[in-house]
């Protein structure tokens, strides 16, 4: 079925309102919505009273994770061997990875991805917060052990309470209330501590209602102190045995929970839907709890569902009321950061780069990059193993001349022969973005007379790059501050971006007259100003945001960041998009240095391991395939 047929005629109403226009992302919250039903019996019960905006993000976080854990919820190892349990344990980790990459980058192809990274961006939602999920779900997969319930504590401490604490952060800002959780929990004494029975509660009830199913895993998901203080062996249970110690501790464990939620009574701030949807959500979870108390045998082998005149009795109402709420209390939500259905406002002018521009198709070059004077080839690298973006420090250039007798001014002529048969060899490679030191703010220090050789010397490559980028189908950017910078570099960079800007083969990003710590500078300045003026919601910014008031906005991280000249620094260079870059610093001056060297630094980045400060999952090296690549 096309994204255009889906979702169906009725919930138009619904994305309309929580801001969703575009085909491809109500497609992916739709996905959530029937992941969400079809899993959720309660979660999408209640999220029904909730405001659109609202309502779209519980779908996202619920729904996506239960659509990932599709990938790996199929039958237990015991019946389909060890292959089997790997091959789910791939998957998941390749979804999650894929996931990373779609965040880092705002884009991606899944549907599902695309909601979850829009409800993150709309929301301001940490990314290190959806790890804890995913961590949930590598343990479904592995299956979780507790020895007492201290532990049992401790892992929804850890996994499942960032859950509860985001989306009371989503609750607070239906509530006007600017304040995250955790400063909430800080501020008001015993919040944190009934938060955590909350989650406690919730958790342990789902325990109970989903043990068939965990059961059909051969996983236990009680601690074995729960067991041993009934007298319940591991083994009958494994074995579907209803014994009476079984029934008692079921019961015993429904009390359990159901007192803990009698701890945690309903926020009375709160926008007068949101109460209403956590009175039904604690009442259809005691619901539940009496529910599977009736009949704990039954547990053993399905899911009890709700009885059914007992939620007409409960939900109708409930949203009779709800919708009461919504109307004489409309709510609205400020977007965090540019996402597909609903953008920021155009970017600060911190310099000369437009916008960004659409997303489009990427066209093959009009004309082939030039062959290496050696007829050497570009390797074979992985589509996967691909940096998108490369950064280079193109250092050494006086060195070189000096070492040669020649004027350093001949250094930066041989430099930008070396920039344009790189810029050839990045095209023949397949790289996305090449950006490019070439005059950094503190290269004002330099002596006066190399000033105006350089000076001159970045118009003149530029043009060869431009006379260059046209056939070639390269897209060329400034990034960097016209104080102090000539006129007619100035004119040249606009120039260049003007004439380029529907050039899609290539991004080559010139930094001129870049410093890393002024753009950030500036660009907090603006996002001030901004505030100040009403344009932007303080409580929503986000880095996603923030980056939007950064020279080149669209410009992705960095992936590898490459220095020549033997120098080992970053140099100001690119601060907040080389963040998770891996470095690689070479002792070649620039001048000596052609697209080999590329090339080489691309294959030994294909070799790296890029946790982004998680730890490998698996044990096999992500890039075994590609034969002949020496290791670096």
């Amino acid at each position: 079925m096309s994204p255009s047929a889906v979702p169906r005629a009725r919930w138009g109403s619904v994305y309309r309102r929580g801001g969703v226009h575009d085909p491809a992302l109500r497609h992916g919250y739709d996905m959530c919505r029937r992941a969400t039903r079809s899993t959720g019996e309660i979660e999408y019960a209640v999220s029904l009273l909730l405001p659109p905006p609202l309502r779209l993000a519980v779908w996202a976080l619920y729904g996506a994770v239960r659509a990932v854990d599709d990938l790996a919820d199929t039958v237990g190892t015991e019946t389909h061997g060890a292959a089997a349990g790997a091959g789910r344990v791939e998957r998941l980790e390749a979804w999650i990875a894929a996931f990373d990459a779609d965040l880092r980058e705002g884009a991606g192809t899944d549907p599902v991805r695309l909601a979850l990274i829009d409800t993150m961006l709309t929301w301001n939602l940490p990314p290190e917060f959806l790890h804890t999920l995913f961590e949930e779900l590598r343990q479904d997969v592995h299956g979780r052990h507790f020895a007492t319930w201290g532990e049992w504590r401790r892992y929804n401490g850890l996994v499942n309470t960032p859950l509860a604490l985001r989306t009371g952060s989503l609750l607070l800002r239906a509530a006007g209330l600017p304040a995250e959780p955790e400063a909430l929990a800080a501020a008001v004494p015993g919040t944190a501590a009934a938060w955590q029975t909350a989650v406690d509660a919730v958790y342990l009830t789902d325990a109970l209602v989903d043990l068939a199913d965990d059961l059909d895993r051969g996983h236990v998901p009680l601690p074995q102190e729960a067991l041993d203080e009934a007298g319940v062996r591991r083994a009958d249970l494994l074995e579907r045995r209803g014994t009476p110690a079984y029934e008692r501790m079921v019961r015993d464990l429904a009390d359990r929970a159901r007192n803990w939620f009698d701890r945690t009574p309903v926020p009375p701030v709160l926008h007068p839907a949101v109460g209403l949807a956590l009175g039904a959500y604690s009442d259809l979870y005691r619901l539940r709890l009496a529910t599977l108390a009736r009949d704990p045998v039954a547990l053993l082998h399905r899911r009890p569902a709700l009885p059914r005149l007992a939620r007409l009795r409960l939900l109708p109402p409930a949203r009779a009321r709800a919708a009461l709420a919504c109307g004489l209390y409309p709510f609205t939500v400020v977007r965090g950061s540019a996402t597909a259905s609903a953008p920021l406002p155009p970017g600060p002018a911190l310099g000369p780069a437009e916008g960004s521009r659409p997303t489009a198709a990427r066209r093959q070059p009009v004309t082939a990059p030039a062959p290496h004077p050696s007829g050497a080839r570009p390797p074979e690298v992985p589509t996967r193993a691909m940096p998108r973006h490369v950064a280079i420090v193109m250092d050494g250039n006086g060195r070189w001349a000096t070492a040669r007798g020649l004027p350093r001014t001949d250094g930066h002529r041989a430099g930008a022969d070396a920039l344009i048969d790189v810029v050839h060899g990045a095209l023949e490679i397949g790289l996305d973005y090449l950006s490019v030191y070439m005059f950094s703010t503190e290269n004002w220090k330099r002596p006066a007379d190399e000033l105006h050789s350089l000076m001159y010397e970045i118009p003149q490559l530029l043009r060869r790059l431009l006379d260059d980028c046209r056939p070639l189908n390269v897209r060329l950017r400034w990034a960097g501050q016209r104080s102090r910078l000539p006129a007619d570099v100035v004119d040249t960079l606009v120039e260049a971006e003007q004439t380029t800007r529907d050039c899609g083969g290539l991004t080559v990003t010139a930094c001129v007259n870049y410093g890393g710590r002024a753009e950030i500078t500036a660009a907090a300045a603006q996002l001030a100003h901004d505030a100040a003026a009403g344009r932007i919601d303080p409580a929503a910014v986000s880095e996603h945001a923030f980056a939007r008031y950064l020279h080149v906005p669209e410009l992705p991280d960095v992936d590898l960041l490459l220095r020549s000249g033997g120098e080992r620094r970053t140099s100001n260079f690119l601060p907040w998009q080389a963040t998770y870059a891996e470095l690689l610093f070479l002792d070649t001056c620039w001048p000596d240095m052609d697209r080999r060297d590329l090339w080489r630094a691309i294959e030994q980045y294909a070799h790296r391991t890029r946790r982004y400060g998680t730890v490998p999952r698996t044990r096999t090296r992500p890039h075994d395939d590609l034969a002949g690549v020496p290791a670096p």
